[in-house]
């Protein structure tokens, strides 16, 4: 197919209907494209069409907390596929954002050997990071290490979390390069009704977190957990872990999961030392602008 039929354009809201079938078809999230009913995408947005119907999309979404990374959504319809489409697409991208804020673009895939996989790294997009999902089965009937008190853990509703969880989760991360920080709005937008934060009290100050959602009436989801630096290492993290497993415990939660980079050792350590096991990853690709000084 000549690339002479294809058309890289703004999007407008006839767009949204075959925009939102093309996202389900390959797998993407639909809610950049449900933004343009409000003409507020929050980032930036990229149609391609072929004898004026879209068959394909790129949005790039702003990771808060970090200005120079943004989000790759985005793809070509699966009978558009392998016919050149996505280079185009790819290059209309890069045209548009070059000296602009944008200078890393970071796409998730869950197995490297995927189409949409093979086309970033073709397109000199490199693994950044893995991350494993690890998963705690059948939390009722296990036995948990006994814990020595290091501290006090105390409940805080979204009014209070929204202000506390930014400043604490940058005193825990920001040496490190997971780091992406919260906002307060971010925190207000994504609660749930059913989620709850615990922080760690130590000699009268806070010094640890755990965010909990809970997706169904039996499982539960701890993300993020975090000690603050100056007292990481001394055994408040595990006693943070094993007290929330065990309020989850007395609750009758069957499964609770997490989320943990690869090469975060000590982490990934404690987690399976606590019956936690590896149930499934998911891969960072990240392409870098020649001229991004990182």
């Amino acid at each position: 197919m000549s690339a002479s039929r294809w058309l890289v354009r703004p999007p407008n809201l006839d767009d949204v209907a075959p925009l939102r079938a093309i996202a389900t078809a390959v797998s993407q999230p639909t809610q950049p494209i449900q933004a343009l009913y409000t003409q507020d995408a929050n980032g930036r947005f990229w149609t391609i069409t072929q004898q004026n119907q879209p068959i394909g999309y790129a949005t790039l979404l702003p990771l808060p907390g970090l200005p120079h990374l943004f989000e790759l959504t985005g793809g070509i319809a699966p009978q558009f596929q392998r016919q050149g489409a996505g280079s185009f697409l790819w290059q209309a991208v890069q045209g548009d954002v070059i000296g602009t804020a944008v200078q890393q673009i970071t796409h998730t895939v869950n197995n490297l050997d995927t189409l949409a996989a093979h086309f970033l790294r073709h397109h000199q997009f490199e693994l950044a990071h893995e991350e494993w999902t690890m998963q705690l089965d059948n939390l009722p009937s296990r036995t948990l290490p006994p814990l020595t008190p290091l501290g006090t853990l105390k409940q805080l509703g979204r009014g209070t979390a929204v202000h506390t969880l930014p400043k604490l989760y940058d005193r825990c991360f920001a040496h490190t390069p997971w780091y992406q920080p919260y906002t307060p709005n971010e925190i207000t937008t994504s609660w749930e009704p059913p989620d709850e934060l615990w922080v760690l009290q130590a000699d009268n100050q806070a010094i640890g977190f755990a965010w909990l959602h809970f997706p169904g009436p039996k499982t539960a989801v701890i993300e993020p957990i975090g000690i603050v630096r100056e007292k990481q290492g001394m055994g408040y993290g595990r006693f943070l872990l094993i007290t929330i497993l065990q309020t989850l415990q007395q609750r009758g939660i069957q499964t609770v999961s997490l989320g943990v980079w690869a090469n975060n050792e000590t982490a990934v350590h404690l987690y399976q030392s606590v019956g936690f096991q590896r149930s499934g990853s998911s891969y960072s690709l990240t392409y870098t602008f020649p001229s991004a000084a990182i």
